[in-house]
């Protein structure tokens, strides 16, 4: 039997080619129930997903899996790392194919913020030019941008918003020391620091417990009046309801969201009646040219591991590939 790869959902045609050259036979899931799942990933030796979470009753009946691949870089979503190392499955991951997309969508939020562009677009269509004197508009050069987070988005943020805009960059990121990092990024010792001194918050972390609320009421509060918050990262590091009460009684500027405690975004969610937070539908990672980066680099993890060469993004080779080698 020739290998197989089971796609959780459809990627760029650059990854599925890539396959296609090893010999791979590439299995498109019909439909994301874990029944057809299960059925499916039976006789392959590796799958690759998007959104779709493979759940250990789901990676135990594929007898022959070797790699869960996920096609972005939060794994969250997909799989459970240590539930993946238990059973010997090694979790590949695609952290250098979007980081200068979200990096970009933030930067890009930002200015929208600075500039208040969709009030003023929205004035504009009802020829309304009066709206500047109601609606500030900043720049941002010269001005604080606090990025939590200093891994490949956080870093490409800094690199776009210190040299290509003049912004101050203070960075924190406990991981992180300031050997290697670029003269422009001013490292904070802790994270109140970054919500006292910033014009704008930007985060960059993980989904961990330790990040659950990561942003709350006693956070918020640091926060200047002028200041705005932007997160691009995961929805379960802000609390929702006190950024509302934040941004409702006007204690912080504005904010600026792509991810949500709940996806698709609850409809009653309160945060949607407020006409000073800018929301789009976590899709800052999902330009053309970065789907086509993530579905290459997703299937290129897979090809390496089942060509028997470490991998480039591995979330466990070493738990995996040292218990692999003690029971050969």
């Amino acid at each position: 039997m020739g290998i197989k790869v089971l796609l959780a959902q459809d990627v760029a045609e650059s990854g599925k080619n890539l396959l296609k050259d090893h010999g791979y036979e590439v299995i498109l899931a019909p439909d994301e129930k874990p029944e057809t799942m299960k059925e499916l990933i039976r006789e392959c030796d590796a799958c690759f997903s998007k959104t779709f979470f493979f759940s250990e009753d789901i990676l135990r009946e594929g007898r022959k899996l070797k790699v869960v691949a996920k096609h972005g870089v939060g794994v969250d979503n997909v799989v459970d790392v240590a539930t993946a190392t238990r059973l010997g499955l090694y979790v590949v991951r695609t952290p250098l194919a979007n980081m200068d997309s979200v990096a970009e969508h933030t930067m890009a939020a930002i200015l929208a913020l600075a500039k208040n562009m969709f009030p003023l677009e929205k004035a504009a269509r009802a020829a309304d030019f009066d709206a500047p004197l109601r609606y500030e508009s900043h720049d941002v050069g010269g001005k604080v941008l606090g990025i939590v987070g200093l891994g490949n988005i956080g870093r490409s943020l800094a690199r776009k918003a210190a040299l290509g805009f003049d912004m101050k960059i203070l960075g924190y990121d406990p991981f992180v020391s300031r050997e290697g990092l670029p003269d422009y990024v001013e490292l904070a010792e802790n994270p109140e620091e970054i919500f006292s001194q910033a014009d704008y918050v930007s985060l960059h972390l993980n989904a961990a417990p330790e990040n659950d609320n990561f942003v709350n009421r006693e956070r918020l509060a640091r926060m200047k009046s002028s200041a705005c918050l932007i997160n691009f990262s995961r929805g379960s590091n802000v609390n929702e309801q006190d950024l509302y009460e934040a941004l409702k009684n006007r204690r912080i500027a504005g904010a600026a969201l792509d991810v949500y405690s709940q996806e698709p975004v609850d409809r009653d969610n309160p945060l949607l009646t407020l006409d000073n937070i800018l929301l789009s539908p976590h899709c800052g990672a999902l330009t053309v040219e970065a789907m086509d980066r993530m579905s290459y680099q997703g299937c290129q993890g897979i090809v390496e591991v089942l060509s028997g060469k470490k991998p480039s993004w591995c979330m466990n080779y070493e738990e995996v590939h040292g218990n692999r080698t003690e029971s050969t």
